[in-house]
Parts: structure tokens; sequence; C-alpha cells
């Protein structure tokens, strides 16, 4: 290297050994967070719900549903009647545990107050275009029937509730 090319490059490295250090005065941290999609249903049967006496008129709780959605769409629960959709009834009913029995009583069925109104043996219960508290919203399922002078018999049904995300 040559004194010149020597010379420049000594300069150059004073120049900027001489310069202060231009510190920062602020800086950035971004955060990123996510929430799980929570879409669940949780359905508690009471002791009266394999307990019923079919003889006797009554208007009974049988069970606690708890929705729960964070879902920005909105959500539905609907319910099914095994007997009836089975069947192709349009209401839901109890039937016989017995193949030889053919005696059945229909029932009606209220969710958080209000009657259910079963098309082919299904319903809608909730249709929310909102999401529910973080606890999830509580219903109340009651079942009510005219009582019926049936065969001495044990007589079900099953409900299926099912909550789905628009």
């Amino acid at each position: 290297m040559n004194k010149k090319k020597m010379f420049l490059l000594a300069l150059i490295v004073a120049t900027f050994a001489s310069l202060p250090l231009i510190a920062q005065t602020s800086g950035t941290l971004t955060l990123t967070g996510t929430v799980p999609p929570i879409l669940s249903i949780t359905v508690t049967p009471l002791p009266a719900a394999s307990a019923l006496d079919l003889s006797v008129d009554t208007d009974t709780p049988v069970a606690t549903v708890v929705e729960r959605s964070n879902k920005k769409g909105g959500y539905t629960v609907s319910v099914e009647s095994l007997n009836a959709v089975a069947s192709g009834a349009t209401q839901p009913y109890f039937k016989s545990t017995d193949p030889g029995n053919a005696d059945t009583l229909s029932y009606t069925l209220t969710y958080g107050g209000t009657t259910v109104t079963f098309t082919a043996g299904s319903a809608i219960v909730t249709d929310s275009n909102t999401r529910t508290t973080g606890a999830g919203q509580s219903k109340e399922v009651r079942v009510s029937y005219t009582g019926a002078f049936l065969y001495e018999d044990t007589y079900s049904d099953t409900l299926t509730f099912t909550i789905t995300a628009k």
C-alpha cells in the first residue's frame, strides 16, 4: 500500500473515531397474542330426568345446559329427539324400551323458559348473533306431559343438544 492510500485510510479512521456515537431515544416492541376458539355445550341432567312418573301430570326441570361461544358470527343450539327423528314424528315422545309395547306418551319441552317448537323431531333453541359471557349462558330444560294410563314399563327418549358456529 502506498503512502497516499495509507494517509487517506488513517484520515478516514480518525474522522469516524472522533464522531460521537448516536444513541437511540426510543425502541419498539410488538406484542402478539391469540384467543383460541370456544364453541362448547355442557348438558347436566338433574336427578328427576331418570325418575319421571309418567302416570301423573308434570312440569319438571330435567337438566341445565350451558352454552359457550366466542364466535364472531354467533352460534346456534339445536335439540333433537331420537324417538321423533327415528319414527318421522314431528313431536318428541316417550317410547317403551320393550319392542312388544307400542304405548307412547308425547311431551313438550321448554328451554330457557321458552317452549320448544319441533319440526321433524328437531328444533333450534338458541339463535345468537354474538358471543356468550366467559362463563357461558345457562339454560334450564323442563319437560311437561299429561299423565297417562300406560302399560307398566320403562319409557324413554334421548335428546341431543348440538352447538354450531354460524
